[in-house]
């Protein structure tokens, strides 16, 4: 999500949810939105030679520890300023979350949260990394849920990135949604790279959309997403999985100017933003969240094998 200008903002950014407090969601649409349930399974599966090297069940009490909450104004967003304060641990559909809440501060400024992990990755030769994380994006109106995809203006993202000198150690968007009803919302996968701080080479020519089957609000809105990167005798691979169906696989052949051996260790990411700096990719006048959208976060795990 470090992402740069979306259609020609000039490259200057280098990325790219408050608490409730009671441990019972509202009763709602909750019917609605999990009327449609997915076929694939959001289980995971990390049987031997999978070995855990990193996981965070975001158990309710948790002050994060694992994690960096940064409090700042989002680089693709005039309108998303996030704050240490908002991602927090709460009960959600009867699961211990992570939550990250964006809440409207005025007509054209709202609040939200990012974390970024302190346990950091990469591939050695020979072997393969598999990142995953249980997530479910929803919007509330006062006491009712709605469909994440009823909002206009939100862009959640799971990713993982080397910060430093954005990007010449690399990025890989697992998740990026954007909300634009009432028109379809879109999912997409990314990578990004570039030889200079601040000069991403790729522009969006390795976004790929999410296959068509994928319904956010099937399996009442819980999804698996997942990220294996690897490196077998050198040749770097990075596959992306929404519910065990591949989105896409990458190697240095899929874009020009893409090098994922100069890639550097990587942190893993959750984010809320809001808007954007283009405002024909996100009209400010549309922005439509209702009282919230969120991002819950079940569990986030790494588990590393040889190859």
């Amino acid at each position: 999500m470090k992402k740069l200008n979306l259609l020609s903002l000039a490259l200057s950014c280098v990325l790219g949810f408050a608490s409730c407090s009671d441990s019972t969601t509202p009763v709602l649409a909750e019917e609605q939105l999990s009327s449609v349930n997915t076929a694939a399974s959001t289980g995971k599966i990390a049987a031997a030679p999978w070995v855990k090297q990193f996981e965070d069940t975001f158990n309710v009490g948790s002050n994060l520890s694992q994690w960096t909450k940064e409090q700042r104004a989002d680089y693709n967003s005039w309108y998303c300023d996030y704050n240490s304060s908002v991602p927090t641990t709460q009960w959600r559909d009867g699961k211990q979350c992570l939550e990250i809440k964006t809440t409207k501060l005025s007509a054209y400024k709202y609040q939200s949260g990012f974390i970024s992990s302190h346990y950091q990755y990469k591939p050695e030769n020979n072997t393969e990394y598999m990142l995953s994380a249980n997530i479910k994006l929803i919007a509330m109106d006062g006491g009712t849920y709605k469909s994440f995809s009823d909002t206009y203006g939100a862009w959640p993202a799971f990713w993982s990135v080397q910060q430093n000198a954005w990007p010449t150690k690399g990025e890989i968007d697992i998740l990026e949604g954007y909300s634009f009803a009432p028109n379809a919302s879109r999912y997409t996968s990314n990578i990004f790279y570039g030889t200079s701080s601040g000069n991403n080479l790729l522009g969006n020519a390795a976004e790929r959309n999410y296959p068509g089957s994928f319904n956010l609000n099937g399996n009442n809105g819980w999804h698996l997403y997942e990220s294996f990167w690897k490196m077998q005798n050198n040749v770097v691979t990075v596959t992306i999985k929404v519910d065990n169906i591949t989105v896409a696989t990458y190697t240095n052949s899929s874009v020009a100017n893409l090098n994922f051996n100069n890639f550097g260790t990587h942190s893993i990411i959750f984010n809320m933003n809001v808007g954007s700096k283009d405002s024909n990719f996100i009209d400010p006048n549309k922005i439509n969240l209702f009282s919230s959208v969120m991002m819950w976060v079940d569990d986030v795990t790494v588990y590393k094998r040889p190859i």
